[in-house]
């Protein structure tokens, strides 16, 4: 018998997602007596230049009517868990909970908030000896709710139900997702083996383009998905953004294990059609030809300084670093050629030859290149990942005359972009 997957739309209050959850027969398996998680995603925090919400995390009025629909079902022993990766020190899960209102969700419905950053970890070895560290508390749980965001991504296509676990990992098994032998996509779709959702449900409410954290541009959709099979939740909410499921590797990865097709006519939708909430989304950005920048390097004529296009080695930590840098060699360049430089990330770009100097982002990539043939003078960014003001230092020592005040401006307007414009409310993101 297939599994179900209900489409629903989203209405104010309780009971759209209540309708879209028992179309999908969402609590057939739950007792009032469970222990029941709920994982949103809270991807990061940044609490100076605020990510715009809409489409990077799941909406907080969307948890609260799950809360609602919980405490009406009897539940009484709820927690909401994320492990938040933290680009900042000291700002991570709990400044997410505390932003996003969930601190104030915690009080008015006794509900508990858990850090799986802080969890103990419960080790599970997936493939040929290599192991994920994932947290207990979400292992641990009776009845565990997987309650992703719908978007795109510029590493793994999509960012639905089965990479919204990677949040339940601790920070080792975060950092070795993204090791080149690991490859990211097969690793992180075994971390639903272990955690073992019990009911996916997809926000819609908003689906981001070519996310994710402060990036990408959202739209409003005001759909929900729900299933009591993850990959059969996934597998639709990429449909509504033009995304087959045989286009999809970690799809793939997790079928092939369970015998399941990657085929959404394989399963049984029911709730709302399909084809009247279908609207493809792009996950990829631009680079130039030669791969030294992004598109923009080439509509500007920029040329001398490389930045090759990040990989799937590139991790949540250091992200913010390489898009900082692709923004400073834009504030550096005058019209006329920049400096000789080659500037890489992540963990297995190695240098092409011809460049005069090398600018190494990131512990890993020093470690990766630090003797490599192709080198004439290395600049090595320590860190794991590197602060901002060791990166600006290490630009302006190979010539590039960047401009950290165009970094921040960009940031405000990313984090501003919404405002002001119709159904962009941020008030879903409040308790």
């Amino acid at each position: 018998m297939s599994s179900t997957i209900a489409l629903g739309t989203y209405a104010p209050g309780a009971d759209s997602l209540k309708k879209t959850i028992d179309l999908a027969g969402g609590f057939a398996r739950l007792k009032p007596s469970d222990r029941v998680m709920i994982k949103p995603n809270l991807v990061a925090w940044d609490d100076q230049y605020p990510i715009a919400p809409f489409g990077v995390y799941t909406t907080t009025r969307l948890v609260e009517d799950l809360i609602v629909c919980l405490k009406e079902f009897g539940c009484s022993k709820i927690a909401i868990g994320e492990g938040s990766v933290v680009i900042k020190k000291g700002v991570g899960t709990m400044a997410a909970y505390e932003g996003l209102g969930y601190t104030a969700l915690a009080k008015k419905y006794g509900v508990e908030l858990v850090d799986l950053n802080d969890s103990d970890a419960e080790v599970f070895e997936y493939q040929d000896g290599m192991e994920l560290h994932i947290a207990k508390d979400a292992v641990e749980q009776d009845f565990f709710i997987n309650f992703p965001v719908l978007k795109t991504h510029g590493q793994t296509k999509v960012s639905l139900g089965l990479k919204n676990l990677k949040g339940c990992l601790k920070l080792k098994s975060k950092r070795h997702c993204h090791n080149p032998d690991s490859h990211l996509e097969f690793a992180f779709s075994h971390i639903a083996d272990f955690v073992k959702p019990a009911l996916t449900l997809v926000d819609g409410i908003y689906a981001l383009e070519k996310g994710a954290l402060h990036f990408g541009n959202a739209y409003r959709k005001d759909i929900i998905v729900a299933s009591t099979d993850i990959l059969a939740a996934d597998l639709a909410a990429a449909q509504t953004i033009g995304y087959s499921g045989d286009t999809i590797n970690h799809f793939k990865h997790y079928a092939s294990r369970h015998g399941q097709s990657v085929s959404l006519s394989d399963y049984t939708l029911v709730g709302e059609p399909m084809e009247n909430h279908v609207k493809p989304l792009k996950w990829d950005w631009s680079w130039t030809p030669d791969n030294t920048g992004p598109g923009i390097f080439a509509k500007l004529g920029i040329t001398g300084t490389a930045l090759p296009k990040y990989d799937e080695t590139l991790c949540s930590g250091c992200s913010p670093i390489a898009n900082m840098s692709n923004i400073l060699v834009l504030s550096a360049f005058k019209g006329q050629p920049l400096p000789s430089v080659e500037i890489l990330n992540g963990k297995k770009m190695e240098p092409r030859s011809g460049y005069e100097k090398t600018v190494l982002l990131g512990n890993c990539m020093i470690k990766a290149n630090k003797d490599h043939g192709n080198i004439r003078e290395a600049v090595q960014v320590k860190g794991c990942p590197p602060s901002e003001d060791d990166v600006v230092k290490a630009l302006k020592s190979v010539g590039l005359d960047v401009n950290i005040l165009a970094y921040y401006g960009y940031m405000k307007q990313q984090s501003e972009k919404y405002d002001g414009k119709d159904g962009y409310d941020k008030g879903l993101f409040t308790a």
